[in-house]
């Protein structure tokens, strides 16, 4: 599970989708904490930090720790965005409490990747809609993805901006063999039986988002979500849970 899956459904503190183009020259800065699953799947889940830094440039330019590098615009109603981000994959064993799971032992290294991440939006009314694509640039046979997501706008004021998120992640035959598939020489070393997973979706995820704003500097920002497994992620043997919550919340100072 990485932290670009969790930001899924937040909002624009972290967000991991297309945002309006920017207005001028920022950066902010913060530090939080993050519930999440040791993997897609998992009957386990951790706390983990959560560092954020984002520097957006007036000319649409943004080096973000959640979005990567990458550049934002708006082509009439439409955001589109394109950026150079990084996956760091998935060990097959529990190399500390912040990375990897027993659970996964025999299964092998999903080695990390760089991603291209395209993203466009839209809005009709109150809601906004996007669709993105994660395209690996190494590593090609783990496949690709495509998410397609909605969100609007539940309560707002000069403090407090409440938001409902969901989306929908649908992967190629090589992402879901790779995440969720096992083949005879993993079942072998691992003990789970053999199983070949399909194109299709494979998650739907929903959430809460919270923005307060303390002043012209500091905010605090949480997330509260639940994410569905489906189709052949769902039936895995590699899934303990279908159904995984995924909490976050952080502290952060625009300069």
């Amino acid at each position: 599970m990485t932290l670009l899956s969790l930001c899924a459904f937040g909002g624009k503190a972290f967000a991991a989708g297309p945002m309006p183009a920017a207005a001028g020259d920022s950066f902010s800065a913060g530090a939080g904490l993050a519930y999440v699953p040791e993997y897609a799947g998992a009957d386990k889940s951790r706390v983990i930090p959560l560092p954020f830094i984002e520097r957006t440039f007036a000319n649409g330019v943004f080096l973000s720790t959640m979005r990567g590098i990458g550049y934002q615009t708006q082509l009439g109603d439409f955001n589109l965005s394109g950026a150079l981000s990084y996956d760091g994959g998935r060990e097959d064993h529990k190399e500390n409490y912040f990375s990897g799971s027993d659970a996964l032992k025999g299964m092998g290294k999903i080695q990390g990747t760089a991603q291209a991440v395209l993203s466009v939006g839209y809005n009709i009314g109150t809601v906004g809609l996007s669709l993105s694509t994660k395209q690996n640039l190494s590593h090609r046979e783990y496949g690709y993805t495509f998410a397609l997501g909605a969100s609007t706008a539940l309560y707002t004021t000069a403090s407090d901006q409440i938001g409902l998120s969901v989306s929908a992640e649908y992967g190629d035959k090589k992402h879901n063999q790779t995440y969720f598939g096992v083949t005879t020489t993993q079942s072998a070393a691992s003990g789970y039986r053999a199983y070949t997973a399909k194109a299709g979706f494979n998650n739907l995820t929903a959430g809460l988002n919270w923005n307060h704003v303390i002043n012209s500097s500091w905010s605090v920002y949480s997330a509260a979500g639940v994410t569905r497994l489906t189709s052949d992620a769902a039936d895995s043997p590699l899934t303990k849970r279908k159904t995984t919550p995924m909490l976050m919340t952080g502290l952060i100072y625009k300069f």
